[in-house]
């Protein structure tokens, strides 16, 4: 029986220390992020002059972060304030970016891909259906779409894992990035993303 209860006050500490990392690595990562729209752009990803806390938590969390002259990353969990949940359509609008080439994808709360049965979980500058502008337009939804279309539905992760408030985010890559992703994060441009509706 002591055995028993040492097993559960072991586990019990280490779910409570693991719920405190994850909350300080996603805090220290918030603090260091800038804003473009609802769009977010960690600065400690890929720079040299991190600190320690903040380059461990970037090789935490950064998913596979590397130096910011080879590639940015921009992650939206919410727009306008909303988390993104599973039971709402979004739409991603744009045009091309100044990168040698860039991506769109989606990741479940629990940082990993979206299951689905399509397979499909991003699109690139490269395989986008585009209007004669070159503009283009990208789908997210639980229910299937025409067009390009990103499916979401629940994450693989155990639900009693789960510290966050959106069920889903969206991540832009964008690697060789030009000047202005460089230099001025906040206001190089981006992809706009709506809310269409909710179920």
């Amino acid at each position: 029986m002591k055995l028993l209860r040492w097993l559960i006050a072991a586990l019990l500490t280490l779910t409570l220390a693991v719920a405190f990392l994850l909350r300080s690595v996603g805090a220290n990562l918030g603090a260091t992020s800038l804003q473009n729209g609802d769009w977010a752009i960690n600065m400690s990803v890929g720079s040299a002059d991190a600190n320690a806390l903040q380059r461990a938590s970037v090789a935490l969390g950064g998913l596979l972060g590397s130096t910011r002259e080879n590639s940015v990353y921009y992650r939206i969990a919410s727009v306008d304030g909303e988390p993104l949940r599973l039971n709402c359509d979004y739409r991603i609008e744009g045009g091309d970016y100044d990168a040698n080439w860039w991506s769109i994808t989606a990741y479940g709360w629990d940082n990993y891909l979206i299951p689905n049965p399509q397979k499909r979980y991003s699109y690139n500058n490269e395989n986008l259906a585009r209007d004669s502008d070159g503009s283009w337009v990208i789908s997210v939804s639980a229910q299937e779409k025409s067009g390009d279309w990103i499916p979401i539905g629940p994450s693989g992760g155990s639900p009693w894992r789960k510290f966050t408030d959106n069920d889903f985010d969206l991540l832009l890559r964008l690697y060789t990035p030009g000047v202005a992703y460089l230099e001025t994060p906040a206001s190089a441009p981006v992809p706009t993303v709506t809310l269409e509706a909710c179920r």
